[in-house]
């Protein structure tokens, strides 16, 4: 029996669940970090998805047209929350847009979140 498209959706969140709470537990250290930043991205929406959230994300494997610095993720939480979120390898460094945009988004009150693997997103949309 053929499952639906959001049957399927609903199977992958609970599966990236499982995988981020495992993944979660060992990674202790902050300063531990994900290899591939795709996968970072690919758990992240899953979670999003599972909450009932929404993840405004681009593309990774082409130009977007997006602004020079934007984060990768612009999160619609519940109760009016809002977070932005940039994912890096455990080597990876912010370019100077990057740098720049976090630097004006905090004159205005706002935070950009560095995480480098699933137990820091995790800790910063709890």
């Amino acid at each position: 029996m053929p499952i639906s498209q959001f049957e399927l959706q609903q199977m992958q969140a609970r599966l990236a669940i499982n995988r981020n709470q495992k993944a979660a537990s060992a990674c202790e250290s902050t300063a531990m970090g994900v290899d591939k930043e795709s996968d970072l991205h690919s758990d992240i929406l899953a979670d999003c998805r599972q909450r009932g959230w929404i993840a405004l994300h681009g593309s990774m494997a082409q130009t977007t047209g997006r602004t020079e610095g934007e984060p990768d993720f612009c999160i619609l939480a519940d109760a009016g929350r809002v977070f932005f979120i940039e994912c890096k390898t455990r080597v990876g460094k912010l370019s100077p847009a990057q740098h720049a945009m976090a630097h004006f988004a905090e004159k205005l009150g706002h935070k950009i979140h560095l995480v480098r693997n699933m137990a820091q997103y995790l800790e910063i949309v709890k």
